[in-house]
């Protein structure tokens, strides 16, 4: 009797969470997964084979992984890769709870939490990450990357070990995924009644700012007031004219529908951010120690997932256009003669951050820039 009541009491109370959907829902919803094909019918023999072939060894390990990226975006089904790859390669030692659209906060939300223990692979900008650590600073200076394949030139050369190693030791994160913040150059996003072509058409203008203390002088060049806000008010904050514009990737912009409350996005071709995967101090515990094999599974199989997203992100890039004019957004492509201006206005920020005794060393910014 009391199995049936408790049945009973199961489907009501499923029932009732079906009719009580909200718009809040969004921010305390379950862990996205990746979508299953039906199974075939098996006999009672194959299922049992099945379930002893598929058990893991030992204890199952949770991870769960906070991200902003949203569903039907490159960056989100590279990282449903990368959860693809850790879960197989350990042979489902690993399981990861994915939870992606800034469900449990912004990058510095999530760089919080990890440091706290309470989340064990989180996504944040390098930008946003100086909060705690300048060791990836140098990758926020407008013009020191040329492109985003030079980026990831950057990324599988030795200054990979090097930086992830001074962000371990300032912060207790070890970063497994480097990734190119939209896979684009940064573009000028605005709701104003004006193109912007040249570094003199921002004046006057109201930008967010992540707070990079590059990202601001990079503003003030421009003649642009930056306006610190979280990624989560940006929406409210260009509906209303709190801010006149951003400065982030097209994709993001698409992705996230800010492209709804923007008129015009002018490319200008400076910035490549990289934004990283973080692995918390716990979630190495958790696998056994750095050096481990799970430890192991899991860096490897970032490594593999970043190249995978860049390839996912080119193909993106090439429809990403026509995604925003259809959304009544103007695209402003600089000429020539346009985008040495803005060159002159990136270059003129250098000497407050690179050079000897300052936040970017000398040798290390020249390094990375003849890289290609």
């Amino acid at each position: 009797m009391k199995k049936i009541i408790s049945m009973a009491l199961a489907i009501v109370m499923a029932a009732g969470m079906t009719g009580c959907g909200s718009k809040t829902a969004e921010n305390t919803a379950p862990p996205a997964t990746t979508a299953a094909a039906q199974p075939e019918e098996k006999t009672e023999a194959d299922s049992a084979q099945d379930t002893e072939a598929a058990q893991p060894e030992g204890e199952v390990i949770t991870l769960k992984f906070a991200d902003t990226e949203v569903p039907g975006m490159p960056e989100y089904d590279g990282n449903l890769y990368f959860i693809e790859l850790v879960e197989k390669n350990s042979n489902g030692r690993i399981k990861i709870e994915y939870y992606p659209n800034n469900q449990l906060g912004g990058d510095k939300e999530i760089t919080a939490a990890l440091m706290a223990g309470t989340v064990d692979i989180g996504k944040c900008a390098a930008g946003n990450l100086t909060d705690w650590t300048d060791a990836a600073q140098f990758t926020d200076m407008p013009g020191v990357y040329k492109n985003a394949k030079q980026m990831r030139s950057v990324w599988q050369t030795e200054l990979r070990d090097e930086i992830s190693k001074q962000i371990q030791d300032e912060t207790g994160l070890l970063p497994v995924m480097f990734d190119c913040d939209g896979g684009a150059a940064r573009a000028l996003f605005y709701n104003g009644n004006k193109e912007i072509h040249v570094p003199d058409d921002c004046k006057g203008m109201k930008f967010r700012t992540t707070g990079s203390d590059v990202e601001m002088a990079l503003f003030k060049q421009l003649g642009i007031a930056p306006t610190p806000m979280a990624f989560t008010e940006l929406y409210t904050g260009l509906q209303q004219g709190t801010i006149d514009g951003i400065y982030t990737h097209p994709a993001g912009t698409y992705g996230n529908k800010l492209c709804e409350v923007t008129k015009y996005c002018t490319i200008i071709n400076l910035s490549y951010i990289t934004t990283f995967k973080l692995l918390s101090e716990q979630a190495i515990e958790k696998l056994g120690g750095e050096g481990s094999e799970l430890y192991n599974i899991v860096v490897e199989a970032g490594k593999e997932a970043e190249v995978h997203k860049d390839e996912l992100i080119a193909a993106n890039n090439e429809k990403i256009d026509d995604l925003m004019k259809e959304e009544g957004v103007t695209i402003i492509r600089v000429t020539e003669e346009e985008q040495k201006l803005w060159n002159q206005a990136a270059e003129a920020v250098w000497p407050q951050f690179v050079g000897d005794g300052l936040m970017v060393p000398q040798e290390l910014f020249d390094k990375v820039s003849a890289m290609e």
